[in-house]
């Protein structure tokens, strides 16, 4: 180990791979090298190889990692959906479109493995068995809705999953080729029209017409929480805890949260829209010596998987600029993991400025 500064050995662990989806984004697997994933990633050739055995290794890794992600993900909109298999259902078409697991970079690792899926029983594996995961889910749901209704003999579960399926694999085409640009409400719009034509029962038509930014923003409520919020806001950050691979624990959740909000030693802020919770920050207050005045830490910022990409993160953020400039705070600081670049994308564009003269240290106690 001499030489090598390991740092942190997971947040190494994670650069590296996000330094792989941005490479494998920009050169291809044919074209990818340690070389170029290790000039992305700002390291060295030899801290790569301290990491990980070889490049094959590192595509594994970072395939198992996207997949994981992408299940993860489903897996928390699932627990937000409730026991209906409808909304279920829905929130899967949402958690496909979720830009976090879904952004221009990591579509185009889907496509890279899959072209070479076929030549790759290691490959294979791993996206044949969250293809089967994810389609056998999709089925379960579509025959519960159609059990409910009493129409076994009218609709072929399995068609429509077949369908649904199909759908949602050439709208991750259209992400891959349009990048950035693609619309995601748009994309939702034509999968539930299709689960609206199938199971009107159970769905509406969504409008033609794509909401405004500012009709968006206009919907959104943001209060401070209080002691009659503790579940809503406990079940929002269960779900930010899972995203940071923890496992759900609701009851540790509704402690925390309670505690929080009971001893005041959290200002937690709930963004609503027509009551229904969907997103929340919570910031700390703390003091910085150098400056000798108050400084306010926000420490979680989360919205459900339905309402990214409406205004939401923006309005709490907001919210929190408010509360600090309130309380006579000299700035705001906060984190984010170094793969979360949508994240990064929304905090730079709102003026926060990322520090590059400063290492972090933690020591677990």
């Amino acid at each position: 180990m001499s030489g090598v500064n390991t740092g942190n050995h997971a947040e190494r662990r994670h650069l590296l791979i996000d330094a792989t989806i941005s490479a494998i984004a920009e050169f291809g697997l044919s074209k990818l090298t340690l070389a170029k994933i290790s000039s992305i990633a700002g390291l060295t050739a030899g801290t790569v190889n301290f990491y990980f055995d070889s490049k094959e290794a590192l595509l594994l890794e970072t395939l198992n990692f996207v997949s994981e992600e992408f299940d993860k993900g489903i897996a928390v909109a699932l627990k937000a959906a409730g026991p209906d298999p409808d909304k279920k259902l829905a929130a899967i078409i949402d958690a496909s479109l979720n830009p976090e697991i879904t952004e221009h970079r990591k579509m185009a690792v889907w496509h890279a493995f899959d072209s070479e899926s076929r030549g790759r029983a290691d490959y294979q594996r791993i996206r044949g068995n969250l293809d089967k995961q994810n389609f056998s889910l999709i089925l379960s749901l579509c025959e519960q809705i159609i059990k409910d209704a009493n129409k076994q003999t009218e609709i072929n579960a399995r068609a429509i999953a077949n369908a649904i399926a199909g759908i949602t694999d050439e709208v991750w085409k259209e992400i891959l080729f349009a990048g950035e640009s693609y619309d995601r409400d748009d994309a939702r719009r034509v999968c539930l029209s299709f689960l609206a034509s199938i199971f009107p029962w159970c769905y509406s038509m969504p409008s033609d017409t794509a909401s405004t930014d500012s009709e968006k923003q206009r919907t959104i409520n943001i209060t401070r929480a209080s002691i009659d919020d503790i579940e809503r806001v406990a079940l929002l950050f269960d779900q930010y805890r899972q995203f940071y691979k923890q496992d759900s624990d609701i009851n540790l959740a509704k402690n925390y949260i309670m505690n929080r909000i009971s001893t005041e030693t959290s200002t937690i802020f709930l963004a609503k829209v027509d009551n229904r919770a969907i997103g929340f920050t919570q910031l700390y207050s703390s003091y910085c010596s150098v400056d000798a005045s108050p400084i306010i830490i926000l420490y979680d910022l989360f919205v459900d998987s339905a309402s990214r990409q409406s205004g939401v993160g923006k309005a709490l953020l907001d919210r929190a600029k408010d509360y600090a400039k309130q309380i006579g705070a000299s700035r705001l600081d906060l984190e984010t993991e170094n793969t979360n670049v949508n994240a990064q994308r929304l905090y730079e564009s709102l003026g926060y400025e990322r520090e590059t003269y400063f290492y972090k240290y933690s020591l677990e106690i």
